[in-house]
């Protein structure tokens, strides 16, 4: 006589908890990345009006560059003069400048010097440049730009 084969039930599939379980994880996991990408498609404007924003500051400062280089070239005594009494706009600042002994500069509010600071304000970055009377006398090369 043969032995009963004893039938053992493996059970094949997924219970209720393991798929509840699977569910709420999965739920959790969807409220993150939605939050996390709402977040980043909502300040995604923020780079382009950066980068849009430098490039004119770029621009407008090689403008206030070449202006000052003509100046230069033409009459290097009013160079300085000339540059900060144009106007370039309302997002230019012009100011001169020295140095105290530590080397920090220093805003004049009255008179002149041989430093003059041009910065070209941009959302994100500023731009700034210090123009110099760097010419003494008429010997002095003509810069080319």
């Amino acid at each position: 006589m043969k032995p009963a084969k004893s039938k053992v039930h493996h059970p094949r599939g997924f219970t209720l908890v393991e798929i509840i379980v699977t569910l709420v994880v999965m739920g959790w996991m969807v409220l993150l990345f939605v939050n996390f990408m709402g977040t980043a498609q909502t300040k995604s404007w923020q780079s382009v009006e950066f980068v849009a924003g430098e490039a004119a500051a770029e621009a407008k400062m090689e403008e206030i560059i070449a202006y000052f280089t003509s100046k230069i070239n033409s009459d290097p005594d009013t160079a300085l003069n000339t540059v900060i009494n144009e106007d370039f706009g309302s997002d230019v600042v012009k100011s001169y400048i020295t140095y105290d002994n530590t080397g920090e500069a220093v805003v004049l509010t009255s008179g002149t010097s041989n430093n003059l600071r041009i910065t070209v304000e941009a959302p994100g970055n500023d731009l700034s440049i210090i123009l110099t009377k760097s010419r003494v006398g008429s010997g002095d090369p003509i810069t080319q730009y």
